[in-house]
C-alpha cells in the first residue's frame, strides 16, 4: 500500500512594507515650487492691497473736493480759508468749539477741518482715511477736549493754504493790510472760485502727514502741505523725498508707493507721481514756471 505523503506547507515570509517617501531632488522641487508661488503671490497681494488703499484715499478726497466746492458756493463763491483767524468753528452738534478746549479755540478754529465739517455732514471719517482711520478712532475714545484739537490736526489731506484759501503763518492773503498798503501777496493767493486761471491744475488739497507727535512716528495726516517754493529763491523741498522726514517735501505723503492723491480748484482728483509736484505751477495758480517763487 502506497503511503501517500502529506504536503508540508513552507512558512511565507512576511513582507515588510516599504515607507514612501520624498527622495532629497523631490523636496528641492517643492521647495523651489513653492518659493515661486510665494515670488508670485505675495507682490500680487501687496499690489492689490495698495491699489485698493489708492482708490479708497481717491473717492475719499472727491467727497471732501464735493464739500469744498459746497462751501464756495455758499460763501458767494469764496473759498475755504486754509488757516486763518477770524472764524468760528464749531462741533458736530453745532455748537462753538469751547474755549477751554485743549490747545485753545482760536488755534483750533485757525484749521480748516473744523468749519470744513459741516459740508461733509459733520462726518470726520471722511477727513480720515486708510491708516488715519484707526487715529481718528482713538481720538474720538479720548478726552473730549483733546479731541477737538488732535482732530483738527491730522486729517489724512492737507491744504495746501499758502496759495488757496490764504494761511496766516505764511503771508497775507486779504487786499488790504491792516496799515492800509495794498498787500502785494494777495494775488497770489486763490480766495474766489472766479479767480482761479488753471482750476484744473492748481492743488487745493494733497495727501499729508507729519512727524510732529507725541512720540515722533510719521503720521498719515497733517493739516497743511507746503509748495517747494515760497517767496524765497531757497527751496522748501530736500532734493530727494524721504519717507522718514515729512518736511522733506513739505508734509507731502507719497504713502501709495511713490504717489499722491490730489484734488484741485475745479473739483478734479487724481493720483500724481511725488516728483512731478516740484512744479510750481501746480501750487500757485499765477506761477509761470515750474521753479518759481514770488519776487523772482
Amino acid at each position: 500500500m502506497k503511503r501517500v505523503s502529506g504536503t508540508t506547507s513552507s512558512p511565507q515570509t512576511a513582507r515588510t512594507p516599504r515607507l514612501c517617501g520624498f527622495t532629497l531632488v523631490e523636496l528641492l522641487v517643492v521647495l523651489a515650487i513653492i518659493g515661486v508661488l510665494v515670488a508670485i503671490i505675495v507682490p500680487v497681494a501687496l499690489g492689490a492691497r495698495r491699489a485698493a488703499g489708492r482708490m479708497t484715499e481717491v473717492s475719499a478726497l472727491r467727497g471732501v473736493m464735493t464739500g469744498w466746492i459746497s462751501y464756495a458756493a455758499d460763501q458767494n463763491g469764496f473759498v475755504l480759508p486754509g488757516y486763518k483767524a477770524g472764524y468760528i468753528a464749531r462741533d458736530e452738534n453745532g455748537n462753538a468749539i469751547p474755549t477751554d478746549a485743549y490747545g485753545g479755540d482760536i488755534e483750533i478754529s485757525k484749521r480748516f477741518p473744523w468749519r470744513l465739517a459741516p459740508w461733509l455732514d459733520d462726518d470726520f471719517r471722511r477727513l480720515y482715511v486708510g491708516a488715519n482711520a484707526e487715529t481718528l478712532a482713538k481720538l474720538q475714545a479720548g478726552d473730549r477736549s483733546k479731541y477737538y484739537y488732535f482732530a483738527s490736526l491730522y486729517p489724512s489731506f492737507g491744504m495746501n493754504s499758502a496759495f488757496v484759501g490764504g494761511d496766516d503763518a505764511r503771508f497775507p492773503s486779504e487786499l488790504v493790510l491792516p496799515n492800509g498798503i495794498d498787500n502785494p501777496f494777495a494775488k497770489y493767493c486763490v480766495t474766489r472760485l472766479s479767480a482761479a486761471k488753471r482750476p484744473q491744475q492748481t492743488i487745493v488739497f494733497a495727501s499729508a502727514r507729519t512727524g510732529a507727535t507725541t512720540d515722533g512716528v510719521i503720521n498719515e495726516g497733517y493739516f497743511r502741505v507746503d509748495a517747494p517754493w515760497l517767496n524765497t529763491p531757497a527751496a522748501r523741498w530736500a532734493t530727494e523725498y524721504d519717507p522718514n522726514d515729512s518736511l522733506s517735501f513739505g508734509s507731502v505723503s507719497a504713502r501709495h508707493g511713490d504717489e499722491v492723491v490730489i484734488g484741485t480748484i475745479d473739483g478734479g482728483v487724481e493720483l500724481v507721481q511725488v516728483d512731478a509736484l516740484r512744479n510750481m505751477t501746480r501750487w500757485c495758480d499765477l506761477a509761470p514756471e515750474r521753479e518759481w517763487w514770488i519776487g523772482k
